[in-house]
C-alpha cells in the first residue's frame, strides 16, 4: 500500500495528535485481522483515517494498493 502524507497527517481525536506511520500499521493491520482485502482495505483505511480525524482530512489523500494472485509465480509460469 502507497498512500501520500495527506493520509497520515489526520488527526487521532481532538488533541494535536496524528496517525503518523505507526498509526496507519495499526490501523491497516486492524482492517487485515477483519478480513479486507483490495477495494474494501482501500475504502476502509480511508474511512478510518477520516473518522479518526473528525471529518474530511485537509490535505489531498492518494492511496495505491498493489496485490498479486496467490499462488506460484515464476519464470515459465503462464497465466490466462
Amino acid at each position: 500500500m502507497l498512500y501520500t502524507d495527506g493520509l497520515i497527517e489526520g488527526r487521532t481525536g481532538p488533541g494535536r495528535g496524528r496517525l503518523g506511520q505507526d498509526g496507519m500499521l495499526t490501523l491497516v493491520g486492524r482492517l487485515l485481522d477483519q478480513g479486507l482485502a483490495g477495494d474494501d482495505l482501500l475504502h476502509g483505511a480511508v474511512t478510518e483515517a477520516r473518522a479518526l480525524n473528525g471529518g474530511d482530512l485537509t490535505d489531498d489523500v492518494a492511496v495505491l494498493l498493489l496485490d498479486r494472485p496467490p499462488g506460484p509465480c515464476g519464470p515459465g509460469d503462464r497465466r490466462s
